[in-house]
């Protein structure tokens, strides 16, 4: 996230804070709205950040979700799921894979299925985390994103479907 987006959201979390503190401070809850918005992170609440932890561990060792299951969770369109994903990727370590080996190393967790938008969903985390792992690899993120994306097409085109055999 660049910095002057990081700066307008502080900003921006900043000023709803403070509303809420001036409206709710009749009614004597501003320790109680202090305490939240102290506990608050750029992408949620903590418990929210601790949840999707411990979901991506669970999600990430197979403990009671099928690999079908994973993509499903990791690809829906809430705040949640994207933390969930972020946490799930962190299990991922790419450093000095190249971008095949990594999508390799990574669809062994798991099946990618579900919708268009579900998957491209995944494969911008995918992207994101190889990019983080790799930055001197590939010059952006998007870059990374669309050779990842060329790849899945080539394997679909080569297999007449989407299975991760690269």
């Amino acid at each position: 996230m660049s910095g002057a987006v990081r700066s307008l959201g502080a900003t921006c979390n900043a000023g709803v804070k403070t509303t809420l503190l001036e409206a709710h401070s009749e009614m004597g809850s501003t320790e109680i709205l202090e305490k939240e918005a102290s506990e608050s992170l750029s992408n949620g609440t903590r418990s929210n950040v601790e949840a999707a932890r411990r979901l991506a561990r669970r999600l990430y060792q197979l403990d009671r979700f099928k690999r079908s299951d994973v993509a499903k969770h990791l690809g829906k369109n809430n705040e949640f799921s994207k933390l969930v994903a972020e946490e799930y990727l962190k299990f991922f370590d790419f450093t000095g894979m190249t971008l095949d080996q990594s999508l390799r190393y990574f669809f062994k967790a798991f099946s990618l299925v579900g919708e268009t938008q579900e998957r491209e969903r995944v494969l911008i985390h995918f992207s994101n985390r190889y990019f983080y792992c790799n930055p001197d690899a590939i010059a952006s993120q998007d870059g990374v994103h669309c050779l990842t994306c060329a790849m899945m097409l080539l394997n679909t085109d080569l297999h007449g479907h989407v299975s991760i055999g690269l």
